[in-house]
């Protein structure tokens, strides 16, 4: 396919995107209701003195299309906290490799001067560490906040996090497995690398072997905790409490609610401000290189996002949907946003009105 048939499909592609967004707003439920009172109207006749079928002036009855996005938005309460998230906590411990230099710190005579071992990435310190992270980003990411520690896990998510999480679980585990059992080898390169660096500044008491733990030490110093727990609700007391606590509860419940559905749409509008600003520059500028990776964050997020909505808002939930579908359709014209400032501009439009969307609902 030619580069001007690649073009035509690419816009041809947009421009059906667009057209799904105008019909979805022609199949609003408004529209529907509209379109279910002018058929009563037509199959009941005039003189009908039925008051059941009496059908007022549709203007009275059921706003406009183009009246829809300027209603009051209301959110919706169709479910308890409780009945759609659970909290979990995960915990991590990890062996920090800094070691605390007495003499350099009382030569420096203004704070504490940190050694820093195992410096650099090669080497199964600083792996067992990488993996680690992956527990802690991975429950992160998956999940919406709740309290410092605490997240709020989507009930319906459940399953597939749960077995996210054992398997990089596992993995961190396996890499602190591998580290104690080569920790000798470890420690004998770092202080290699200490002795070397001594050598070269003229500091002979920088490379010390009583500044690293014995293995056992080190494998205490690594742990994880899981932990999953009910969300509250004002009836958890077996105790009367007042009903100025219960108020407060509430309050928390309903601010927890509403800090979630910020999230998740603070999450979406990030990586899209990037790919705005990104595409708005002129091809041959500078930092104008388009990398797949800008879409491919979008459509990661919007997937993501999907999962861990617990939102009741439908506004909402139509706020990924159409990330999801205008990033989709982008994901398969990589080539043509990387080549052609026409798809680049539309694309940055499009993205640029879809986050304003957003960002008026957080």
């Amino acid at each position: 396919m030619t580069i001007n048939e690649t073009l035509a499909a690419a816009l041809a592609a947009v421009e059906q995107w667009e057209k799904d967004q105008v019909d979805d707003s022609l199949t609003s439920p408004v529209s529907q209701i509209a379109n279910v009172i002018d058929d009563i109207a037509v199959a009941v006749p005039a003189n009908t003195n039925a008051r059941l079928f009496a059908v007022p002036p549709k203007s009275e009855t059921v706003p406009s299309v183009e009246s829809v996005n300027t209603l009051p938005r209301q959110s919706l309460q169709i479910k308890n906290l409780d009945e759609k998230a659970v909290l979990v906590q995960v915990k991590r411990r990890m062996y920090s490799p800094y070691k605390l230099d007495t003499e350099e710190s009382r030569a420096y005579g203004a704070g504490n001067v940190n050694k820093h071992l195992f410096e650099g990435r090669n080497n199964r310190v600083k792996e067992a560490i990488s993996k680690y992270t992956e527990v802690y980003t991975y429950a992160k990411d998956n999940t919406v906040p709740w309290t410092t520690g605490v997240e709020l896990l989507n009930i319906d998510h459940y399953m597939f996090f749960t077995a996210g999480l054992r398997q990089l679980i596992d993995k961190a585990n396996d890499a602190v497995d591998d580290l104690v059992q080569h920790w000798d080898h470890e420690v004998t390169a770092d202080l290699a690398r200490l002795a070397d660096i001594a050598f070269a500044k003229g500091k002979p008491n920088l490379a010390n072997p009583n500044d690293y733990p014995d293995a056992a030490e080190v494998r205490a110093k690594f742990s994880i905790e899981v932990r999953y727990m009910p969300v509250p609700t004002t009836g958890d007391f077996r105790v009367g409490i007042s009903d100025e606590d219960k108020d407060s509860l509430q309050r928390q419940l309903d601010d927890a609610s509403t800090n979630a559905s910020a999230h998740v749409l603070n999450q979406m509008i990030e990586p899209m401000q990037r790919a705005v600003n990104k595409l708005a520059v002129t091809i041959g500028d500078d930092g104008h290189i388009f990398r797949d990776s800008l879409i491919d964050n979008m459509v990661e997020v919007s997937s993501r996002m999907a999962k861990i909505n617990i939102s009741d808002d439908p506004e909402i939930t139509e706020r990924i949907k159409d990330l999801q579908s205008l990033v989709g359709t982008y994901a398969n014209n990589k080539d043509v946003l990387r080549n052609s400032s026409t798809v680049r501009e539309k694309a940055a439009t499009q993205i640029d009105d879809l986050m304003s969307k957003m960002q008026g609902l957080v």
